[in-house]
């Protein structure tokens, strides 16, 4: 099933390239979350994955944007109450632009206010407005879509704890990480929501260097990032990146230690 939001580096066109990568395991773990391509993509049965059926099976959906963590828990435990407020909601400029300088009371209106900036953004950066055709005059039809999210969520744990602190909580010889982080030299694009620009590559690194459990990372092709990985497995995907609707080819690299 597909993601029910945009997000920048959302894995949309490569997740048919990463998920037949994904190894036998016990527990899944996304540090970084994001729109959550992979998870979506991946198949919700545990006998597809599980190693042993001793060891109990586990999916971890992490971010450390709460804002994003906040909308999905709320599509998460409250499906109906979610689906019904998004049902009210027209795609405006006036309705956009009174989200984007409103100041939410509640854990729900921030879910709201968050998915509604997504859904009427250009690159689904929740800063311009920008919708397709005569979509403005629609109501945003994705009631149905969260239902599934919600279904396929229902047994996920999610957190909000720094790429580090998921890690090492989750990491086991029985787990897989699957690490998207904000790429290299492109950070800014990934700061929002009060969330900090991520500058920590090298200590992520250091990290995957000394864990048990088996990894893959995505990360845009840098010489920075082949000298950091040098010894582990780098493959190059060719994909196609978009944000202002025209495509463009760019190869990416894809890194694992197994």
């Amino acid at each position: 099933m597909n993601s029910i939001i945009g997000w920048v580096g959302g894995k949309r066109l490569l997740r048919k390239v990463i998920v037949p990568l994904i190894p036998k395991h016990n527990t899944y773990c996304e540090p970084f979350g994001g729109a959550a391509w992979i998870l979506f993509g991946k198949s919700s049965d545990h006998k597809d994955w599980q190693i042993s059926k001793k060891h109990k099976y586990r999916e971890v959906l992490n971010d450390i944007n709460g804002e994003l963590i906040n909308f999905w828990r709320h599509v998460k435990y409250h499906p109906d109450a979610f689906k019904t407020e998004v049902e009210k909601f027209m795609a405006s400029r006036e309705l956009f632009t009174e989200f984007l300088n409103m100041k939410p009371r509640t854990d729900f209106e921030r879910a709201m206010v968050f998915y509604y900036k997504l859904a009427c953004s250009f690159g689904s950066l929740s800063k311009t407005f920008a919708v397709r055709g005569h979509r403005s005059m629609l109501p945003i039809r994705n009631g149905d879509k969260l239902q599934q999210a919600a279904e396929r969520l229902k047994d996920v744990v999610i957190e909000k704890l720094s790429f580090d602190a998921v890690i090492n909580k989750y990491d086991n010889c029985r787990s897989f990480f699957y690490i998207d982080p904000p790429y290299y030299e492109h950070e800014d694009l990934y700061e929002r929501d009060l969330a900090d620009c991520f500058d920590q590559h090298e200590e992520l690194n250091q990290l995957l260097k000394s864990i048990k459990g088996k990894w893959l990372l995505s990360y845009n092709d840098h010489q920075y990032i082949r000298e950091l990985y040098k010894g582990f497995k780098i493959e190059n995907v060719e994909t196609l990146y978009s944000l202002s609707g025209a495509s463009k080819p760019k190869t990416e690299i894809i890194i694992r230690n197994y």
